[in-house]
């Protein structure tokens, strides 16, 4: 009986789980024009937050699905941040901070990012604002890094707009 019934059991436990997990990987958005999003951080007064990750790294997905999918659901209801993605081997083109063409891969190179999951807080210019979070460190704190970071990073880009 209960064998029976176990693919019901598993379409309807998948159908349930799915949509939770596509949902997190939609929701942050790719770098495709960073000079753009620097003229909107600037405009809004708001740090730029970049994501570097590699679609093979577990812990990256980790940090995506339980830190930054939530806070970028937050932040689309009351900006505090730009955040962007950069897949560091993808070849998605970009345009950096300074106007320059390029893919994920070359732009990841050239920000000498090789450790994943590892997250960047700039300025509308592309200049660093607060220390980088590399790796996932202790779960227990991270989101609270994360958000100290931001919150710290967007403090010294109204400081010095002043």
């Amino acid at each position: 009986m209960f064998r029976s019934r176990l693919p019901e059991f598993l379409f309807v436990a998948l159908t349930l789980l799915l949509p939770g997990c596509s949902q997190a990987r939609d929701a942050l958005p790719p770098a495709v024009d960073l000079r753009a999003d620097g003229r909107l951080a600037r405009a809004q007064r708001l740090p730029i937050v970049l994501f570097f990750h590699s679609t093979t790294c577990p812990f990256c997905r980790e940090v995506e699905d339980l830190y930054l999918a939530r806070l970028q659901r937050e932040n689309e209801r009351v900006p505090q941040f730009v955040l962007r993605t950069v897949e560091i081997g993808g070849k998605q083109p970009l345009v950096s901070f300074d106007g320059t063409r390029m893919d994920h891969r070359a732009f990841a190179r050239r920000q000498d990012v090789t450790l994943v999951p590892h997250l960047r807080f700039l300025g509308p210019d592309g200049a660093p604002l607060a220390p980088d979070l590399v790796g996932l460190t202790t779960r227990d704190f991270y989101g609270a890094y994360l958000e100290s970071s931001i919150v710290s990073a967007g403090e010294k880009l109204r400081r010095a707009s002043r």
